[in-house]
């Protein structure tokens, strides 16, 4: 009896036991599956790595002000707080600027709060506190380098046969220290009367911007030059160009909004189409101009912005000269997007023509357009 009570028994342990092995063998399978992968790290992208643990691939843009700017290789232009970094690698040479003027280049590694560059096969530290920027490299001349192009056009047929078209572009380049802009617009408006075949044209404009900013500070950078180069037959202008220097301040500049605003002497001079026969064709001026940018994120697909500038100059040259543009700007996929612009421009003074027509001080357009950013 006793005999037969120990085989059940040793039977009884010896079933429990098998049934337990898988269990433990698929615990530590289960264990091993979830350990976190160590990512392989291909020189063809930049690295990034957030305080999430989660890592993406793609190309750093842009450092400023504790706001780095991350070309996503999945999700496109992320603006990441640079708090929330926990580990950042380049794939190419880095330009960084401290606090106290200090610019140096190399490959990037920020681990840990460390922050290191490696140049030559030489590892340099960096107090990370005192970091200011983060731009690529000149050795990389491209990679400083971005831009847009956006076309928008109207075709009617019927009665009236009418075509029109803005088309604008830009491009940019951001060092640490530094940052250029120039973006061009052209307007075109005509129609024609499909009885008598007459071509009437009721838009022709076009204007250049550029400006070079040079950043000493978080919060406050110089515009060493802000050049104008405007069109526009319906405003009696040949051509206009404005030079300025400016002073400007970062109001607010956080992850999702910037707002800045620039102030500084300025000259103009334009040379108009038509004028009464004791009129000057040529004015030139001395005077202010006022600026302001503003842009939000209103969501990770769409962005809103708004500039606004005024320029104070004597009547002659046109008086106080305004100039308003905002928009929405709408990702589609990857590069290409969907933009609403509104423009508004004033002249409080506009030239007469000739025979003694004044053009209208105000124009306004609302523009539609396709565009791509590279």
């Amino acid at each position: 009896m006793n005999n037969t009570i120990t085989i059940l028994i040793t039977k009884f342990f010896t079933i429990l036991l098998l049934l337990t092995l898988p269990t433990i063998g698929y615990a530590e399978d289960d264990k091993s599956k979830w350990q976190k992968p160590t990512p392989v790290f291909k020189q063809d992208f930049d690295w990034i790595k957030l305080k999430s643990d989660e890592w993406l691939k793609g190309d750093i843009v842009s450092m400023y002000d504790e706001k780095l700017e991350f070309d996503s290789d999945e999700l496109d232009m992320q603006t990441i707080d640079l708090e929330d970094v926990a580990e950042l690698r380049s794939k190419a040479w880095q330009s960084i600027r401290m606090f106290d003027g200090t610019i140096a280049e190399g490959y990037l590694v920020l681990k840990d709060g460390q922050l290191s560059l490696v140049k030559n096969g030489v590892t340099t530290n960096y107090e990370f506190s005192n970091l200011l920027s983060i731009a690529s490299s000149g050795k990389n001349e491209i990679d400083l380098w971005d831009g847009y192009i956006n076309l928008g056009i109207n075709l009617r047929e019927g009665n009236t046969a009418q075509f029109d078209y803005t088309f604008s572009a830009g491009m940019q380049r951001r060092s640490s220290s530094s940052r250029f802009k120039a973006d061009y617009t052209s307007d075109y408006s005509s129609y024609e009367d499909q009885d008598t075949e007459a071509s009437t044209v009721t838009a022709d404009s076009e204007r250049l911007t550029s400006s070079y900013d040079w950043f000493f500070n978080p919060k406050i950078y110089f515009r060493a030059a802000d050049f104008e180069y405007m069109a526009d037959d319906f405003l009696n202008i040949d051509y206009r160009i404005h030079y300025g220097i400016e002073l400007g301040y970062h109001i607010i500049d956080t992850s999702r909004t910037s707002w800045d605003i620039n102030l500084g002497p300025s000259y103009q001079k334009t040379k108009f189409i038509d004028v009464g026969p004791d009129d000057s064709d040529s004015e030139d001026s001395l005077g202010v101009t006022l600026g302001t940018d503003f842009t939000f994120e209103v969501t990770s697909d769409i962005d809103y912005d708004a500039s606004y500038s005024v320029q104070v100059i004597d009547e002659a040259s046109g008086g106080n000269i305004h100039h308003f543009q905002t928009g929405l700007e709408i990702d589609l996929t990857n590069d290409f997007d969907l933009e609403l612009t509104f423009y508004a421009d004033r002249t409080e003074s506009p030239k007469k023509d000739s025979a003694g027509n004044t053009p209208e001080k105000n124009d306004y357009r609302l523009v539609v357009s396709f565009g791509y950013d590279f």
